[in-house]
């Protein structure tokens, strides 16, 4: 029986219980049902997790690329910063300028150096965020639907 099979027999259910021979039959008939209902629950959790272990991975690839993107444009304007030649009159600026000037240049060197080492920390990072993802599997509910005919 598939998914639309299962909502339309669903939808035209009634709220009118079955006879209680009927009701007794049924109990005695689930301890029959237990394994092959928990096999069905199994492999519905089972292939429910394949989907979502797929969606966390290509997740964990987006937000690794991301990062990784981040970092690397963060590099290249911070070097090209260092690059650009100072067109300023050194001389016009006064001694703690000049200092100031050279703490913002190392500054700028010692972010640019960092930055591999923070790309490999936010990947581990990324990557332990999505490993390990824990299958739960929630109480169900059993109904019994019986057709109208055979109810009584």
């Amino acid at each position: 029986m598939n998914v639309s099979q299962v909502t339309n027999a669903l939808n035209s259910a009634s709220i009118h219980e079955p006879s209680a021979r009927l009701q007794q039959r049924l109990l005695e008939f689930y301890p029959r049902l237990v394994p092959s209902i928990f096999a069905a629950l199994e492999a519905r959790s089972k292939d429910r997790m394949d989907g979502i272990q797929k969606l966390l991975t290509e997740r964990s690839d987006f937000e690794t690329r991301s990062i990784e993107t981040i970092l690397q444009e963060l590099a290249n304007s911070i070097r090209k910063e260092l690059d650009e030649p100072e067109v300023m009159q050194l001389e016009l600026f006064t001694s703690e300028e000049k200092e100031q000037l050279n703490r913002n240049t190392d500054s700028l060197r010692r972010r640019l150096a960092a930055i591999p080492y923070e790309i490999e920390q936010e990947r581990k990072l990324i990557q332990s965020r999505f490993s390990d993802p824990q299958t739960r599997m929630f109480p169900v509910a059993i109904a019994f639907l019986i057709p109208q005919n055979k109810a009584q």
